[in-house]
């Protein structure tokens, strides 16, 4: 049966969309920013004044992408995800939305059914997180370490520097890597304490259980929101086999 996920093709293509612009957005005021600090205002006046109007209205144009992404596309996608998750876990319509095939687990228990549903995208999370952050962490440091030489070079503009920091310190570098590796180590946290809940064979009809699940539920939606870190498609795709593969195992020997 071939898989289905209207959710992924109805609201986190969209989200995809406005990240991508909002990173050319960054790069382009970025540059333009720094661009600005070389034109000789008095000798090249008009280049002047269009490059600072072309800023503006860039950078104007990149704050309300940035809202439209964290307030609008960024818990569209989310709020249909989770709402998805729980009618798929307790076989009810809480949306128009379908997957097929997205969930990979036996259980008919809908609160042992969402715990195995959570385990599961915590797992393709943690490792497609991994994946994300060996090139996030590389661009940071590189980043740091040019700030650094530049900041070590007396002669270097101040100017230039404050741009510089602004743009190291911006939405895209530092805190970007910083919130990926938050959501990576939460992750895991989830990961960890539903593996160790469903290999101590708890039943689901105790209280303890259930509420360990509701509260790792929680813990999760909780992680994905703050951190507002888009998974990377392409690894997912690139990955997701062995990691399919990996996932049948686990749960197998857990089972679920």
């Amino acid at each position: 049966m071939p898989k289905v996920d209207t959710v992924g093709d109805n609201f986190y293509k969209p989200l995809e969309l406005a990240e991508t612009i909002g990173g050319w957005l960054f790069w382009i005021v970025s540059v333009l920013s720094i661009g600005t600090l070389f034109v000789n205002k008095s000798a090249y006046p008009k280049l002047s004044n269009n490059l600072q109007i072309a800023f503006l209205v860039l950078a104007l144009l990149y704050f309300v992408q940035g809202q439209a992404q964290k307030l609008y596309f960024f818990p569209r996608a989310e709020d249909n995800r989770r709402q998805e998750l729980l009618s798929n876990s307790y076989q009810v319509s809480l949306t128009g939305e379908e997957t097929v095939g997205y969930y990979n687990n036996d259980q008919t228990n809908p609160l042992k059914r969402l715990a195995a549903s959570i385990m599961e995208s915590t797992f393709f999370t943690r490792e497609i997180a991994r994946k994300m952050l060996i090139g996030q962490r590389a661009t940071t440091l590189g980043y740091v370490v040019i700030y650094l030489i530049a900041i070590s070079v007396r002669s270097t503009n101040l100017e230039l520097l404050t741009v510089a920091a602004q743009v190291l310190f911006s939405e895209d570098i530092i805190s970007r890597w910083l919130r990926m590796e938050w959501l990576r180590l939460r992750s895991e946290q989830v990961y960890q304490n539903l593996h160790r809940l469903f290999s101590g064979k708890q039943s689901f009809s105790r209280v303890e259980a259930q509420s360990q699940a509701i509260d790792l539920f929680s813990f999760y939606e909780t992680t994905k929101a703050t951190a507002a870190i888009l998974l990377s498609s392409r690894i997912f795709h690139k990955h997701n086999a062995r990691l399919t593969q990996e996932w049948n195992q686990t749960r197998t020997r857990l089972g679920i």
